[in-house]
């Protein structure tokens, strides 16, 4: 057998075995859940988005309160409404046994779908919800970006039924603190009264 032969195979062998470990790796560093902010690092960052009033805003327009995050949009028919309906409940209950910890959190509303979430949407879709929550949207890139930070999954599904589509998303909440780091994050359906103690606990540190 030619040596270029064998060299060849040895060469394409050694690639793939690169490229197996990679994606090894890659598929590691997505499944794991942060438990410091060292690793929190790996959920969160910029974004330039604008909130329910016109506003343009920064991360930096959050910095020293603490923000629960979830990610969703006002068409959705029920993963959001019941979500955002948890999230307000706990702040209810946070309110109620701590009112200076609740002024402690924004709760914040981004959408994934601001081709049909407009400012004005926005607006009237988180008055439904906690008083103080903010509304973010913004265009498909400042969008697509912030997603991308905080690891958050999203597509467009077109409906056969109508001309209308839905969004498929991942359902999470993410508590960001003071400083915009990563501090914890809630699966959907946590329920309102183990989320306020989550936060009650965390706060009061």
């Amino acid at each position: 057998m030619p040596k270029s032969f064998i060299a060849r195979s040895i060469f394409v062998l050694c690639i793939a075995l690169i490229v197996a470990a990679a994606a090894f790796i890659g598929m590691k560093v997505f499944d794991q859940k942060p438990a410091s902010n060292q690793s929190g690092a790996l959920i969160g960052g910029p974004f330039n988005m604008v909130d329910h009033t016109g506003k343009a805003v920064t991360e930096k327009d959050f910095l020293g309160k603490y923000m629960l995050i979830y990610f969703g949009y006002t068409y959705c028919p029920d993963v959001c409404p019941t979500s955002l309906t948890l999230l307000s409940g706990a702040m209810d209950i946070l309110e109620e046994k701590d009112p200076e910890l609740a002024k402690q959190i924004t709760p914040v509303f981004i959408t994934v779908d601001p081709e049909r979430d407009t400012v004005s949407a926005m607006k009237d879709y988180v008055e439904n919800f906690y008083p103080t929550m903010v509304g973010l949207t913004g265009t498909t890139d400042q969008i697509s970006a912030a997603a991308k930070a905080y690891r958050v999954f999203y597509q467009k599904t077109e409906s056969e039924e109508s001309n209308e589509y839905l969004m498929d998303h991942s359902s999470i909440t993410y508590l960001i603190g003071p400083d915009g780091l990563y501090a914890k994050h809630y699966g959907h359906g946590t329920e309102s009264d183990k989320m306020a103690a989550s936060l009650i606990e965390i706060l009061s540190k």
